[in-house]
């Protein structure tokens, strides 16, 4: 049985919410807590992090999907690709690994009816 066009809006609503609310929260941690000099390794860092509450932002709103999502996808993918060079399984991830599934599946259903893109 397909699901309903309001199923359908209703579903990708709580995934946005959810992916770009996660997104948010995780780029905070760094930007609350940031002491030390600008060095390169630094600003680095917060500029990711910043990247990240931005993206996660526009996508709780909907706006600029497909590019938010591929940015999210590869600041998240991007670890996951360091264990995997690295000779490590990805067993030990599996948070990191859901978040990129999430988000890769929040980017694919697009933003819905309730968004600011209409």
């Amino acid at each position: 049985m397909a699901a309903s066009k309001d199923r359908t809006d209703w579903a990708l609503l709580l995934l946005r919410l959810v992916v770009g609310g996660y997104a948010i929260q995780h780029g905070l941690s760094p930007l609350l807590h940031a002491r030390g000099s600008l060095l390169i390794p630094n600003v680095l860092r917060l500029g990711i992090a910043l990247l990240e509450v931005v993206c996660g932002g526009l996508m709780i709103v909907g706006v600029w999907m497909i590019p938010v999502s591929i940015t999210l996808l590869v600041l998240i993918g991007w670890p996951l690709v360091q264990v995997l060079t690295h000779g490590s399984s990805v067993k030990g991830n599996e948070p990191t690994l859901f978040r990129f599934f999430a988000t890769l599946a929040a980017g694919l259903g697009g933003s819905g009816k309730w968004s600011l893109s209409d």
